[in-house]
């Protein structure tokens, strides 16, 4: 049997054996990405009830393609990602936890009240949607000329002829605007129970107005430096166990030492750049007018042709002034600039009138910047149709008045696209401010922007002209080469090989002398640690399963590091233990030993109620405030200073205080006289200001009091 014909006998086999491989290798990642096959599909626990990842992945999905529509981009840059996935996950709390609670109280919107929010009196929510962002005011083909505000006729216009994805979008809509009045009917109703009682306005008033003059001693903790001070483990426990609830943590964090090995460029690589991008400008040389921007494009790292046109003065200092003496075509570098070669070749100049009248019809299409949502044609039928028009504007077949009824510009339309006299500084579109500029009197071009097609007909030019020139750049960035990067990972590499456990990762930075940096208190969630870019898959790493107090990561790579990583500390969520919170237990409790020493000497100089002499015998100053409250936040040269303010209301007048443990130091407090609040005829202003204060917090405090109560899991660092 031939060769060939075993093969073909063996296919069936083969392709087994190749599927089998392909299966092991993908459920290999799978598992150890941690999306498939855990034992737990939920991205979290809301109120006892979880949230399957499909679910929420949808709902997250459904919100990035809200963003782009709006948006009219075709992708979601990072951080507006993390935000959707945020706000998913509250809506989601949102509708668990607080449907239990309308369904209690038995509120509902009706279908005639969610009508007329949205099409009779439209709710906040309606009026973003057709709001723009730039310009904060309502879009121009939905706005009523008189008032400025949403037109409602042509929002149910719009409504009436909606497609199928319009559809979609007006139902989620709907669907938030449900949501959002009954939680405001929620709210207020909490508000509305809300009372403030006369005893309680009166209590409040005195807080407010009844004033005390104090006079008072510090000595401030940094009078003593702390190395005077010994803390033994006796006095660490002991300042822990009183205070344990300081160091409640709400969830776990964790803590990694790391190294980073940085790549820098290597001369050979600065070297190769510079030689490579002599002979792209012995290319460019070559090259005519029609190839310029094609060769551009393909060699130069920001992938970008330049169309504008610049004055003199516009360009860099290194090239400004050989653009505008040398012929077309001249080609000048390489030279360096902000950390890349450049190559710079003379495309065009042109005399540019230094200010134009002109009138324009827009024709946009779908996708273009600020298009109407009523624009539904592609950009080639949008080009076609301009092309069109322009030409029987030429061959004097209609008036420009005629294609300006066309425009999509529906402010341009009203006073037949005049745009009056502009000049170069003009807060226009380049391409259609440099076109009309060049342009001649009388002259009908052709102009595209990021706003679709300008049709553009100059009737009047000044006589005054100024040279521009246009200079397409070739950059290529000065960076590592593969080679170099391979060097700094072959390094990262063999670290991490080499140094498996805890203790020979430290022994090794030692021995070679390697600078360790600190990643502390990591939750599961972060998405950013200082100093290191992209970090996500690090922070996965640091909360993965396998991954203990002690374990030594692979490389990862963020930005232009390598990185190998050891996990030195994990803090569980609840009362962290004295060992994790020994750095700050030991100077809270070396602040102790200083109140207590402090407390002493006050004690023993302090003569029956004479602060002077106290303060003469201990080198200490005498302080007074004559407006102290009960309602006073910050005491002048101290900061804010509960205890002393509470100490001070709650003495007699004429007395002196024991020593006054603080936040900056140690205080002795005389209260010398007391001054009453001025009798009040009534309270009901102060009723009506206190009830409002508490009302306030209403929105906020209630949703954290029942997501508190809920017992929320959170799960989506694992996926997200």
């Amino acid at each position: 049997m031939s060769v060939l014909a075993n093969i073909r006998n063996r296919a069936g086999l083969l392709v087994t054996v190749i599927g089998v491989a392909m299966l092991i290798f993908i459920l290999q990642a799978a598992l150890e990405s941690g999306k498939w096959f855990a034992n737990d599909r939920n991205v979290g626990e809301i109120a006892g009830k979880g949230v399957p990842v499909e679910e929420f992945d949808a709902r997250v999905k459904q919100g990035l393609e809200n963003v782009k529509r709006q948006s009219q981009q075709t992708t979601v840059d990072p951080g507006t990602e993390d935000m959707i996935v945020q706000q998913t996950w509250t809506q989601m709390i949102n509708e668990i936890v607080y449907s239990k609670e309308y369904e209690k109280l038995g509120i509902s919107v009706s279908e005639d009240e969610l009508y007329d929010l949205m099409l009779v009196h439209p709710d906040r929510y309606v009026i973003q949607q057709f709001t723009d962002r730039e310009t904060g005011r309502i879009n121009k083909d939905f706005m009523d000329p008189q008032t400025g505000q949403l037109d409602v006729k042509k929002l149910k216009a719009l409504v009436e002829q909606m497609n199928e994805q319009q559809e979609q979008a007006w139902s989620e809509l709907e669907k938030a605007v449900k949501q959002s009045r009954i939680a405001v009917k929620y709210n207020n109703l909490i508000k509305k129970g809300l009372y403030v009682t006369t005893l309680e306005a009166k209590q409040d008033y005195i807080a407010q107005n009844k004033q005390f003059s104090v006079r008072y001693v510090e000595k401030k903790y940094n009078a003593v430096p702390d190395s005077t001070i010994k803390v033994t483990d006796a006095d660490l426990t002991a300042y822990y166990n009183e205070h344990q609830n300081d160091y409640q943590q709400e969830q776990e964090t964790r803590k990694a030492e790391y190294i980073s090995y940085d790549v820098v460029t290597a001369p050979e690589d600065i070297e190769t750049i510079k030689s490579d991008m002599s002979r792209v400008a012995e290319e460019f040389k070559g090259r005519n007018r029609t190839e310029d921007s094609a060769y551009v494009i393909a060699e130069a790292d920001s992938r970008t042709f330049d169309l504008s046109l610049h004055k003199k003065g516009s360009l860099s200092p290194e090239i400004d002034s050989l653009m505008f003496s040398e012929p077309v075509g001249f080609v000048y570098g390489p030279y360096m600039e902000n950390n890349s070669y450049k190559v710079a070749k003379l495309i065009d100049e042109k005399m540019l009138a230094d200010s134009v009248k002109a009138r324009h019809a827009l024709i946009a299409f779908k996708g273009a910047m600020r298009a109407a949502p009523t624009v539904t044609r592609t950009k080639a039928q949008a080009k076609a149709k301009a092309d069109s028009l322009f030409k029987l504007i030429n061959e004097k077949k209609i008036k420009f008045e005629d294609a300006n009824q066309l425009s999509d510009d529906a402010v341009s339309k009203l006073k037949t696209g005049d745009m009056g006299w502009f000049n170069e500084s003009a807060q226009l579109a380049v391409p259609f401010k440099d076109g009309a500029l060049a342009a001649k009197k009388g002259e009908v071009i052709v102009v595209e922007s990021d706003f679709g097609y300008h049709i553009i007909e100059v009737t009047d030019r000044s006589k005054k002209e100024t040279k521009y020139v246009q200079v397409a750049i070739i950059d290529r960035k000065i960076e590592p080469s593969t080679k170099t990067v391979q060097n700094y990972y072959s390094k990262a590499g063999e670290f991490a090989g080499k140094y498996k456990t805890a203790e020979a990762f430290q022994k090794a930075v030692e021995d070679r002398k390697l600078s360790k940096r600190v990643a502390d208190n990591v939750k599961e969630g972060d998405k950013t640690i200082a100093g290191l870019e992209s970090p996500r898959e690090f922070v996965r790493w640091m909360y993965n399963d396998k991954t203990k107090k002690g374990s030594v990561s692979d490389v990862f790579e963020m930005g232009n590091k390598f990185v190998v990583a050891v996990l030195t500390e994990i803090r569980p969520k609840g009362i962290a233990a004295l060992d994790l919170v020994r750095d700050q237990v030991e100077p809270k409790a070396r602040e102790k030993k200083k109140m207590e020493l402090f407390s002493d000497e006050f004690n023993k100089n302090l003569t029956g109620a004479n602060l002077d002499a106290l303060a003469q015998k201990m080198q200490l100053h005498v302080e007074k405030m004559d407006n102290l409250s009960f309602n006073t936040y910050s005491i002048p040269g101290a900061g804010r200073e509960d205890y002393l303010v509470g100490t001070a209301v709650s003495m007699k007048a004429a007395s002196v205080s024991k020593p006054i443990p603080g936040h900056s130091g140690v205080f002795i407090l005389a209260l010398d006289n007391i001054k009453d609040a001025p009798v009040a005829k009534d309270y009901k202003n102060i009723q009506t200001q206190t009830a409002s204060a508490l009302q306030s917090r209403v929105d906020n405090e209630v949703f954290d009091a029942l997501k508190d109560n809920a017992k929320i899991v959170d799960k989506k660092a694992k996926y997200y």
